[in-house]
């Protein structure tokens, strides 16, 4: 029996995206690929620990006008791992001013590393991607912040009374409020999803900086990622499991194939045979980690077979190669014996980083071009489905 683990990207990036959207896509796929027969979805909910639960999503087929029957077929079943929640529940918490405050430390300290992949020559690193992506970071947390002064203006008497403070301060405040509250202004007006984003992208940068610099959460949710696979052996009969995963859900399968420090387990030994990445941040996370890829257990590289899918205009997405094109990988996680089968897939065609490109964060939003918010549309789906089958994934 052929199972995915579909394993999402992060709240920014998954732009809605579920389950069963993923497994509906692939359902489309089948009816496209095949005559005589129609397809259906069965939706479960289990629980692989007590607190703990997962979607299991059953694509079945049928003779193409008869009724469903218990003994439809099962072409294949998705479960979902949901793993965001525990990556950010501890930050979550906090309010605006601190979530901005931690991602402009975050984006000062990195400052060091951005400059120092620029005159790196052995290695290519996305450094337009890379300098775009934090200048939105360094924008956005600047946005909020900016508002500070004119807050603190609004409350002049009350406070100079409190504090003792002469009128000066004030009248600086007040000055550098005359510049900020446009400037913010116009950073919402020409990005409107600002409010909503500069929030997110605090959370989940910074929970991803604290899981890859410190491996805050990265137990829990890897014991997790452990239960779900041995629910999945232990329920399915003779189950083979495939990764299927997006954005920073790549990050999360690779330190389940290839842990640091420490041992495959004997589920992931004998049960995972394939890892699907889809707009993998592999790049981004070594140009700014350069030692999070070392000490990996090595086990699983000649074990699994691995396809990527990337975007020349996603401004994360790797392409395993040393340069920013189209084509075969070059290199893998570990060493060449795992590299991937890259797959192209664009919507548009490749464009310069220019200044209307960067405020309307062209580059950021490609990141979430590899499929629409419905289950009809074209998505990069067919390229998997497609590759899939001629490895022999799907019958």
């Amino acid at each position: 029996m052929s199972i995915g683990i579909y394993i999402s990207g992060l709240g920014q990036s998954t732009a809605k995206e579920t389950a069963e959207k993923y497994a509906s896509r692939y359902l489309k796929e089948l009816e496209y690929s095949t005559s005589g027969f129609e397809f259906y979805t069965k939706i479960e909910k289990i629980y692989y620990l007590e607190e703990n639960s997962s979607l299991a999503i059953r694509i079945l087929q049928k003779p193409k006008g008869q009724l469903t029957a218990p003994t439809d077929p099962v072409l294949y079943t998705f479960y979902d791992f949901q793993y965001s929640q525990l990556l950010t529940e501890k930050f979550e918490q906090r309010n605006l001013i601190l979530k901005n405050l931690f991602l402009l430390i975050l984006v000062i300290r990195k400052i060091p590393a951005l400059f120092r992949n620029i005159f790196n020559l052995n290695t290519f690193i996305k450094t337009k991607q890379t300098f775009y992506v934090f200048g939105i970071f360094l924008l956005m947390s600047f946005a909020v912040i900016w508002l500070i002064p004119s807050v603190l203006s609004l409350f002049q008497n009350e406070i100079s009374k409190y504090f003792n403070l002469d009128g000066n301060l004030f009248t600086t405040l007040v000055s550098i409020s005359a510049i900020t509250v446009p400037v913010t202004a116009i950073i919402i007006l020409l990005i409107p999803e600002s409010s909503t984003l500069v929030t997110k992208l605090a959370t989940e940068f910074t929970a991803v900086d604290n899981y890859i610099q410190y491996g805050e959460q990265s137990q829990t949710i890897q014991g997790n990622l452990d239960a779900l696979v041995e629910y999945i052996v232990e329920n399915e009969p003779n189950p083979t499991i495939q990764f299927h995963t997006y954005s920073f859900g790549s990050i999360v399968a690779m330190d389940a194939l290839f842990p640091i420090g420490n041992d495959v387990t004997y589920n992931t030994k004998e049960t995972i045979n394939l890892l699907i990445t889809v707009g993998a941040p592999f790049e981004f996370v070594k140009g700014f980690y350069p030692n999070f890829y070392e000490n990996r257990n090595t086990f699983m590289t000649e074990k699994i077979q691995w396809v990527n899918v990337y975007s020349l205009m996603d401004a994360f997405a790797s392409n395993f190669r040393n340069d920013n094109k189209a084509g075969n990988a070059h290199f893998g996680i570990i060493k060449n014996k795992e590299k991937p089968i890259n797959l192209n897939y664009e919507i548009a065609r490749k464009d310069t980083y220019n200044p209307f490109n960067f405020l309307t964060l062209k580059h950021i939003r490609m990141h979430r071009c590899y499929w629409d918010e419905t289950k009809n549309g074209q998505s990069c789906t067919r390229l998997i489905f497609n590759k899939m089958k001629e490895m022999g994934f799907w019958k």
